[in-house]
């Protein structure tokens, strides 16, 4: 986005880790006064410089025998957020100064200026101040106990400085950063608005992105607890066991990717074979399909951001953190992306990385895609695929976290169409008729339902639907009952010539008077397709009213409904 801004560009990021977001909104945002930032930093490291003077702290020689006694009043973070830092991140000396730098921003702030003194400390924390060492994975090295936490602060306050007086002429460039989960892009950003994407997603490993910014995410602010932190993996494409949850259903939508699952079952095999019984072990099969499965649910949920031509650049690695099997990300994200409707224009060797445990080199590539537009993309599109794409529109722009009913009406159907550019259904009831009595909802609308759960829609007035989250339990045989067989009656003529739909079926329980056994009752067909309307549910219908007469009536009246799956 830097990028983009000094060309002359606009752009609009996307990012789930609140610490990176914060700072990708300061590193874009030029209209800030150099020298009334730089002032103001200066009277802020006097004060600090003058408290710290006062308790003797200001440039502690470690080696003095009075540290302890001294080391017993310094600052700490809350309870709540002091053991999420990596153990010995930080010396608790410099903690100190940085918390009575962060205390003194608070007590002088300047609303103009803090956004980028805050982002200048978080630097300066995680390159100057800490312990904290980076290679595959982020870890603790030899402590620093006494560094000049102020004097490092304001190197990279000069430093902002310097990049805004060069560039301010570009602050009118639009940039704007979203905090978000990248697979729910549709519900920030606009409809047909994007030219071009760039970005590097996690990688299928062991690495948890959320510990690289840790130090600075707690000492900041950003995370203040375990709940936090645990609200923020959720957000987040799965890469890592250790973000991995119950209620996960990514995986749901690359059941039918081949190689995929093939990758995912080596997995399990070799960790059953090896013995690998830990946890974590446990899981790597299934976030190696969740990985897949949420880079997935963002393609298919970018699709209607793009304009038609768009291009895309995904940075991904090959990997072989688990067990050593190895995933090919940028060949099977290109395969996934072409079974979204991307056109796939080529695969390039960014670089090659050693590989730890193998010892082998690894490809880091760089996937270009191209968007050939939804009406290109559509207009071979059957009519199931394309109820498919409007229903899972309508719902991903309604539904809001915690929402266990969503309303929409008929009418929406068409604007989704419209949104997508795709042809407008001629029966736009056959479409909800579909949903609710034919074909299962979409895979990315019911991988959102919790375990025993399931989505379901159901009718609430004319031209009114609603997606209700209910209870999973399917309708299914109880096999403790005796099963009672009946021969098939059916003529052979009628068998020949019939379809397979419901009318088909309804001739076979007429032939063979299946309601007349199950209910005990001679029972008669009186009329099919009987529709009226019910004011909670708008137009209902029938499919075949029957009239029986028993021993204890002159006459009862028995409805059947083919219609029965998930719906009543």
């Amino acid at each position: 986005m830097v990028e983009c801004k000094k060309f002359g560009v606009e752009s609009i990021g996307v990012e789930a880790n609140p610490f990176r977001c914060f700072a990708s909104r300061v590193k874009v945002d030029w209209s800030v006064d150099p020298d009334e930032l730089l002032g103001h930093a200066e009277e802020v490291a006097e004060v600090v410089s003058r408290k710290l003077r006062a308790d003797g702290l200001d440039n502690e020689d470690a080696s003095r025998n009075d540290l302890p006694q001294k080391l017993c009043a310094l600052k700490t973070p809350p309870d709540d957020a002091a053991d999420l830092p990596l153990t010995n991140s930080i010396s608790p000396l410099l903690l100190h100064r940085t918390l009575v730098l962060l205390e003194t921003l608070q007590e002088l702030k300047n609303e103009k200026c803090l956004g980028h003194e805050r982002l200048a400390l978080g630097k300066a924390l995680v390159f100057g101040v800490s312990n904290l060492e980076f290679g595959p994975e982020v870890g603790v090295g030899p402590s620093r106990r006494d560094v000049p936490v102020t004097d490092i602060w304001l190197r990279g306050i000069r430093a902002m400085v310097a990049d805004i007086r060069r560039f301010r002429g570009l602050a009118g460039i639009r940039a704007v950063v979203h905090r978000a989960d990248a697979r729910k892009a549709p519900r920030m950003l606009d409809p047909n608005s994007i030219d071009a994407v760039i970005t590097s997603p996690p990688y299928p490993n062991e690495k948890d992105y959320t510990r690289t910014t840790r130090l600075e995410s707690v000492l900041l602010g950003f995370i203040r607890n375990k709940q936090d932190l645990r609200a923020l993996k959720q957000d987040m494409v799965r890469s890592n066991t250790r973000g991995v949850y119950k209620s996960d259903r990514d995986d749901l939508l690359v059941a039918d990717h081949d190689e995929v699952q093939r990758i995912a079952d080596a997995i399990e095999e070799r960790r059953i074979e090896l013995g690998k019984t830990s946890g974590f072990e446990r899981l790597y099969a299934r976030v190696t399909k969740l990985y897949f499965g949420g880079m997935t649910r963002h393609l298919s949920d970018l699709r209607s951001l793009l304009r038609p031509g768009a291009q895309l650049a995904y940075v991904v690695g090959d990997q072989a953190s688990y067990l050593r099997i190895m995933i090919r990300t940028g060949q099977l994200l290109a395969e996934i992306a072409d079974s979204q409707g991307f056109e796939v224009v080529g695969i390039d060797l960014f670089r090659t990385r050693l590989a730890t445990a193998t010892r082998e080199q690894l490809r880091e590539e760089v996937v270009l895609l191209r968007w050939v537009g939804n009406k290109a993309r559509t207009s071979k599109m059957s009519a199931s695929n394309r109820y498919r794409s409007i229903l899972e529109k309508i719902f991903d722009a309604k539904l809001k976290n915690g929402m266990r009913e969503v309303d929409f009406e008929r009418e929406k159907l068409i604007a989704a169409a419209r949104d997508l550019q795709i042809e407008i259904p001629k029966n736009l009831r056959d479409l909800i008729y579909s949903f609710r009595y034919r074909a299962a909802l979409p895979e990315t609308i019911q991988s959102l339902a919790g375990k025993g759960e399931t989505w379901i829609i159901r009718p609430t007035g004319l031209a009114k639907y609603r997606f209700v989250l209910v209870p999973d339990r399917p309708i299914a045989p109880n096999v403790n009952m005796i099963t009672t067989k009946i021969p098939d009656a059916t003529p052979g003529v009628v068998s020949k010539y019939s379809i397979s739909d419901e009318q088909a079926l309804l001739a076979k329980l007429r032939y063979n008077r299946l309601i007349d056994i199950f209910t005990g009752v001679a029972c008669y067909s009186l009329q099919n397709h009987l529709r009226t309307t019910v004011p909670t549910m708008g137009q209902v219908e029938s499919d075949e009213i029957y009239v029986g007469v028993d021993k204890r009536e002159p006459t009862t009246f028995f409805l059947f409904r083919q219609r029965v799956a998930r719906t009543n």
